[in-house]
């Protein structure tokens, strides 16, 4: 056949291989109000068809790993050898303000709380199994991820309920004997960092070193008003018995525009700004000691050069118009956009136009560096933001060491009635009592207590927790009319722990895990979720310093109790005669003697 045909036919294969796979990549930006900037990093890997059967244990017959080509071969194992079939990771710090950013990205599908958030969906034949599977998904994922993964045990793992309706959208069918399960857990304080950003950027193709991703820095990522990472893997089936997985990973984040700007010029280490450049209003009385500033300014360039300080290093792979995508949503009327090529012996610029549009659709063909530059003469006109269906604020209630409370306050600003699925899950040493549930309702009327609670709460499922072993699993199905406010609360109490048990700075408190939030549409579909707030709980705390004066006291005591019992038995008292006559009959001083009669007898025979 000779060398060529055998190139030709190991190059059919590997087009074929790749022929089933996909990777793409898309970059949306979308300024917000107040000199805010949205920016979403969006990535979708397929992997090839292939046998997803059950494996019994990880130390059973490897599987055949052809079909990672460009779904990543470090995570699929990890994957199939715990049999999961979904697998959702989120990484999340800041707050998200709903008021002034309107909703979330993506719906808020592939948003989390505050810290770190896992769930799974597990094939096993019993729930012992599902959890040995799901302990080993943890901890290999606590080191894939560089993240604490690993201390997620029974005592905060929960199965939830209703969230099961919206899961397993691959149409995976288990095996016969086996089950689907639903497991969750998270770590509200659990810091997001750049150890988590290095191994999320190997999961690509490009490996951050071209296409969008070479944008990723974690001192730009991380240093924002608000940002998130999130991994999801699918496993989508078809009807011959095959499937394949299904990767997607964001990153999101919002940057404050002006505060980017200034460190550009200024630095890292904050700087007073001096008298020359600070910006008053000049109506009212201002020098070099007083001065009503003024709010942010609305002129603004910026690029992002500026933002990221780097550009897009080219596509992630050339000559497809369809892998890298650059999205942008503004307003074409204050806001101007400018496209800037450049290689070493090449610079272009290009102003787009967007005939009246708001959207911009760019795509990274060239092997060229891209940089985006926008001006604006009013900032503040932006896209109109989306308000959310429903708004939600979560606090803890009195102040006592051994009680408390929870309230929890849902407005709808909308005009049709909105139905939801409220998750929440406490931790053991909150022993909640749900028969102190109580409902309020406000609206234009007037505020209402309510006594019959099945007005607005259609459904619920209630685990109640169990010391060390399993904690508070809470989901209600509510419905709150339009324009209206319900006020959800309830008292627990507070348990006192052991002495091991509290962390190295338990006068800090203990964070309580988000609320998950899920609106539902007619058909008990999800269309839009998101979180509350993280708690932190103040539990009954002993003086730590007591036990240390505890240790050093009786330590005293005894070293000074065996100090005089240990001379009374060992040593005997003798008078000053007594010890110079004993002292005489030593060898030392017998030495001593002979020595002096020698040194005596020398001296008289020199003399």
């Amino acid at each position: 056949m000779g060398i060529l045909g055998t190139c030709l036919i190991v190059l059919s294969c590997f087009s074929f291989a790749y022929g089933d796979a996909s990777y793409q990549e898309t970059l949306n930006l979308r300024p917000l109000p107040r000199n805010k900037l949205l920016s979403t990093f969006d990535f979708k890997i397929d992997s090839l068809p292939f046998d997803p059967s059950y494996q019994g244990t990880p130390d059973g017959p490897q599987k055949n790993l052809n079909h990672y080509t460009l779904f990543p071969s470090s995570l699929g194992p990890i994957i199939e050898s715990t049999n999961t079939r979904e697998l959702s990771l989120r990484f999340t710090q800041g707050w998200w303000d709903a008021q002034s950013w309107g909703k979330l990205p993506y719906d808020g599908s592939f948003s989390g709380g505050t810290g770190v958030e896992v769930l799974a969906l597990i094939e096993a034949p019993s729930i012992d199994v599902a959890r040995k599977h799901w302990s080993r998904l943890t901890k290999n994922l606590s080191g894939f991820f560089c993240a604490s993964l690993n201390f997620i045990d029974k005592d905060i793992t929960t199965f939830p309920k209703y969230a099961i309706q919206d899961s397993n959208i691959g149409n995976y069918k288990p095996e016969a004997g086996n089950k689907l399960y639903l497991l969750r857990a998270a770590l509200p304080s659990e810091p997001v960092c750049t150890e988590n950003l290095t191994p999320f950027l190997k999961l690509l193709p490009t490996g951050g070193k071209a296409g969008i991703s070479s944008l990723l820095d974690g001192h730009k990522v991380f240093d924002s008003l608000w940002h998130g990472m999130s991994v999801d893997i699918v496993s989508e089936c078809t009807g011959e018995g095959l499937c394949k997985l299904n990767l997607y990973q964001t990153v999101s984040q919002v940057i404050d525009i002006v505060r980017s700007l200034r460190k550009k010029e200024e630095g890292g280490i904050p700087k007073p700004t001096p008298g020359e450049k600070l910006r008053c209003d000049t109506s009212k009385d201002y020098n070099i000691w007083q001065c009503f500033p003024l709010s942010d300014p609305t002129e603004l360039q910026w690029s992002l050069q500026t933002l990221y300080g780097r550009t897009i290093k080219g596509p992630a792979f050339e000559g497809d118009q369809e892998v890298s995508k650059v999205i942008i949503d503004h307003d074409p009327s204050v806001w101007n956009v400018t496209l800037q090529k450049e290689s070493p012996t090449f610079v272009a610029t290009r102003s787009f136009d967007t005939h009246g549009s708001n959207t911009i659709v760019e795509s990274i063909t060239e092997p060229y560096d891209y940089d985006f530059k926008f001006s604006t003469s009013n900032s503040s006109k932006v896209v109109p933001i989306e308000a959310p269906p429903l708004y939600v604020s979560r606090s803890l209630t009195g102040y006592s060491l051994d009680k408390g409370g929870l309230r929890v306050v849902f407005t709808n600003p909308g005009t049709e009635d909105v139905t939801f699925t409220y998750f929440e899950s406490l931790p053991w040493f909150m022993r909640l009592y749900l028969s102190t549930l109580d409902i309020t309702l406000k609206n234009s009327t007037g505020t209402f207590h309510i006594k019959d609670h099945s007005q607005f709460i259609r459904s619920r499922c209630y685990k109640p927790a169990v010391d060390r072993e399993r904690p508070s699993h809470l989901e209600f199905v509510f419905s709150v009319p339009a324009l209206s406010t319900l006020a959800l609360t309830y008292d627990f109490d507070k348990s006192l722990l052991l002495y091991r048990e509290y962390p190295p700075d338990a006068n800090h408190g203990f964070d309580v895990e988000p609320a998950v939030i899920r609106v539902k549409n007619e058909n008990n579909g999800g269309v839009y979720e998101f979180r509350t707030t993280s708690l932190l709980l103040t539990l009954p705390t002993p003086d730590f310093s007591m036990p240390y004066n505890v240790i050093i006291l009786t330590c005293t005591v005894l070293s000074l109790a065996f100090g005089t019992m240990f001379n009374l038995l060992t040593k005997k008292t003798v008078t000053e005669e007594e010890f110079e006559l004993a002292s005489q009959q030593t060898n030392l001083a017998k030495l001593k003697r002979a020595i002096s009669s020698r040194v005596n007898m020398l001296k008289t025979k020199v003399e």
